[in-house]
C-alpha cells in the first residue's frame, strides 16, 4: 500500500527539486496578496514566511541576504522603538505588546521575502504571478458584478460594492488599487498589448468596489505609471480614464451617494465657515462645520477628533501603539448617539501613527520614508530600474492622504512586508550585484 502511495522516482525528484528554500520562499512572498481570501487569510503566508526565515537564519544563509535584511532591520526599528517607548504609558499595554510581537514576526517573514527575491528572475516571476493573481480577481470581480455571485458564491455587501473572492467589503478595491504599479510597470513599459486590457479591468473593478479612497489610491497608482509615457500618451490615458468613470459611475450607487455627501457637506462647511468668520464664537456653526465635515469624510470626523485629542494629550508618545481603539471612547467627547464606539482604527496612516506613538512614531516614520528614498537615489541606474515599480507602490501604500487605511492593519502590513521586501532585495542583493560585474566582465 505504501508503495502506490508513493510518487515515481522522477515525479519525487522533480517535487524535491520545486520545494528548494528560495522556492518556497518565494512562493509565500506572492502568497502574502494572493491567499488573502482564503481561510487564515494573511496569517497562513505571514506565518509561513516567518518559519522559513527562522530557517534562514538558523541553517546559517542570512550573509546571502545580509545587507538588504540589515536596510530592512533599520526601517522596522523606526517604527518599533517609537512603539517601545509609548507602553509605558499605553492605555492598553498587552495590546501594545501584542503589536511589538507582530512586528518581530513580520521581521522574520521580511528575512524570508528577501531570500526569495535575491535575483532579476526571481522578481520577474513574482510579478508575473501578481499579474495571474490580479487578472483572476479582477474575472471574479466582473462575474460578481454582472451575475451577483463569484465563482465562490460570494455576493456584494452592499449594493453596487463588489467584493470579490473577499467575504468583506473594502480589501479587495484596495489590494487592487495600491498593486496596480507593480502589477503594470513592466508590462506597459514593455507595451505588452494585453496590459492595456489589465489596465482597463483594473479602472473597471476599482470603481466598481463603490469606495472613494480606493479611486484615489488607482490614480496615485496611474500617476506614478505615467512616468513611463510621453506627454501625448499621458493626456491620452488621462482623458480615457475621466471617460471610463464618467461611463462606470452610473453602475455604482454606493460612490454615488458619497460623492453626493462630499458636494452637499462642502456647501455647508462654506456657509459655516463664513459664519465662523463672522462671529467666531457662533457655537452652531462650530457645530454645523463639524457635522459637515463628519459626512464629508463618511463619518471619520468622529476619528479625527479623538485622534488630535489624543495628540494634544499625549503628544510625545501616543497613548501606545495598537491602542487607538481602547482609547477612543475616552477621547471622543461628542453625543452618545453619534459615536462609532467601535472603531477597528482611525483610518489614516499619519493620524494613527501619531495618535498611537506620538510625534516620536511620526518622526520615525518620517525617518523610514526619508532613509528609503535616499537609498533609491544612492543606487546605480541598474537597480533603480528594478526597484521602481516597488518604489512606486510604497508611494501608493504610504500616501498621506488616504482615509481607509492604517499601517498596521494586518493584511496591509503584509503587503507593506511583500513590496519592501522587494524594493530592498532591488537595491541592495549581493546577487544582483555579482550578476550585474559578470555582465560588465563579459561585455569588456
Amino acid at each position: 500500500m505504501k508503495d502506490k502511495l508513493r510518487l515515481p522516482w522522477p515525479k519525487r525528484a522533480a517535487l524535491r527539486q520545486a520545494c528548494t528554500l528560495p522556492n518556497l520562499c518565494r512562493l509565500f512572498a506572492l502568497l502574502l496578496v494572493a491567499w488573502q481570501p482564503f481561510p487564515g487569510e494573511y496569517r497562513v503566508p505571514l506565518v509561513g514566511s516567518a518559519l522559513l526565515g527562522l530557517a534562514i537564519s538558523l541553517r546559517g544563509e542570512l550573509p546571502a541576504v545580509a545587507e538588504p535584511a540589515r536596510r530592512l532591520g533599520i526601517l522596522l526599528l523606526c517604527l518599533v522603538i517609537p512603539g517601545l517607548l509609548s507602553i509605558p504609558t499605553s492605555l492598553a499595554p498587552s495590546k501594545s505588546w501584542g503589536e511589538i510581537a507582530s512586528v518581530a514576526l513580520a521581521a522574520l517573514a521580511g528575512i524570508s521575502v528577501l531570500y526569495g527575491l535575491r535575483t532579476r528572475a526571481d522578481h520577474q516571476w513574482l510579478q508575473t504571478g501578481l499579474v495571474v493573481v490580479l487578472a483572476a480577481w479582477i474575472g471574479d470581480g466582473l462575474l460578481q458584478a454582472i451575475t451577483g455571485a463569484d465563482v465562490f458564491g460570494i455576493t456584494p455587501k452592499a449594493e453596487g460594492m463588489i467584493n470579490g473572492p473577499f467575504s468583506t467589503n473594502g480589501i479587495f478595491g484596495i489590494i487592487l488599487a495600491v498593486l496596480t504599479p507593480l502589477v503594470l510597470w513592466e508590462p506597459l513599459r514593455q507595451r505588452q498589448r494585453w496590459a492595456i486590457a489589465l489596465t482597463g479591468g483594473l479602472v473597471v473593478t476599482v470603481i466598481l468596489s463603490g469606495q472613494r479612497n480606493n479611486l484615489l489610491l488607482l490614480v496615485l497608482g496611474l500617476i506614478a505609471l505615467s512616468t513611463l509615457w510621453n506627454k501625448r500618451t499621458r493626456l491620452i490615458g488621462a482623458a480615457t480614464l475621466i471617460a471610463a468613470v464618467l461611463a462606470i459611475y452610473p453602475l455604482a450607487p454606493t460612490l454615488q451617494q458619497r460623492v453626493g455627501w462630499m458636494s452637499t457637506s462642502a456647501t455647508d462647511m462654506a456657509s459655516s465657515l463664513q459664519r465662523l468668520q463672522d462671529n467666531p464664537a457662533d457655537t452652531d456653526a462650530s457645530k454645523q462645520l463639524f457635522d459637515s465635515l463628519n459626512r464629508f469624510s463618511s463619518n471619520r470626523g468622529f476619528l479625527i477628533d479623538a485622534g488630535l485629542k489624543m495628540i494634544h494629550d499625549r503628544p510625545l508618545t501616543g497613548v501606545g501603539i495598537n491602542a487607538f481603539r481602547p482609547a477612543y471612547p475616552l477621547y471622543a467627547q461628542l453625543a452618545p448617539h453619534q459615536q462609532r464606539s467601535k472603531p477597528q482604527h482611525a483610518h489614516n496612516i499619519y493620524l494613527e501613527v501619531t495618535a498611537e506613538t506620538g510625534l516620536l512614531g511620526l518622526a520615525g516614520l518620517l525617518l523610514a520614508i526619508g532613509l528609503g528614498w535616499r537609498w533609491f537615489l544612492l543606487a546605480t541606474p541598474e537597480r533603480q530600474a528594478l526597484a521602481s515599480p516597488y518604489g512606486a507602490t510604497l508611494f501608493v501604500i504610504l500616501f498621506p492622504l488616504t482615509t481607509h487605511t492604517v499601517l498596521f492593519a494586518a493584511f496591509y502590513f503584509s503587503l507593506l512586508l511583500m513590496v519592501l521586501g522587494g524594493y530592498l532585495s532591488a537595491l541592495f542583493s549581493p546577487e544582483l550585484a555579482l550578476i550585474a560585474n559578470l555582465r560588465e566582465s563579459s561585455e569588456a
